[in-house]
């Protein structure tokens, strides 16, 4: 990471920025260029701080196909951020204050009933601020969504803080 001063490494500060974000961008390789889709997402870390991401999405499309030739894919998640105007815009440009996690994985399609329910779960959870729990997804559902599993193999994480002096 070239701005080391940027670097998040706190484990607690990682998972504050996943609960703040809800947008994934995946990338995943084709035969000429790289193809990135947006979508929701539901994220968990085990007891080793191993973190594996879960996206939903049509039970058939291109994202999936490109899956089954190549599970190896990239991701970036941020908060949105927020821009960043200077108090004096003859001393300093405008900046954007942001929070994000970039890295890789393993994709793989789910087909398991009870890992399609906890991932759809976790994703509601995420989304909603509610318990795990208290979702009763519909075997309809569990059917008919497709779910991706992630099992991230690295990433990093960096923020550039609003309130920066000079900065409104």
């Amino acid at each position: 990471m070239r701005r080391k001063d940027r670097e998040v490494t706190d484990i607690n500060e990682i998972k504050a920025i996943l609960h703040d974000s809800h947008v994934i961008h995946s990338g995943f390789r084709t035969d000429d260029y790289p193809y990135v889709v947006p979508t929701n997402f539901g994220y968990e870390f085990d007891d080793a701080n191993q973190l594996t991401l879960y996206i939903h999405g049509a039970p058939v499309g291109h994202k999936r196909d490109l899956i089954k030739q190549d599970g190896r894919m990239g991701f970036e998640i941020d908060d949105g951020g927020q821009l960043m105007t200077p108090e004096d815009p003859k001393e300093n440009t405008p900046s954007f204050a942001y929070r994000s996690v970039m890295g890789y994985g393993d994709a793989e399609l789910v087909d398991d009933p009870a890992v399609k329910r906890h991932a759809l779960q976790a994703l509601l959870s995420h989304e909603t601020g509610q318990s795990l729990d208290e979702f009763a997804i519909s075997e309809k559902t569990i059917g008919y969504v497709g779910v991706i599993k992630v099992t991230v193999k690295a990433y990093t994480a960096k923020e550039h803080v609003a309130g920066e002096p000079g900065f409104k």
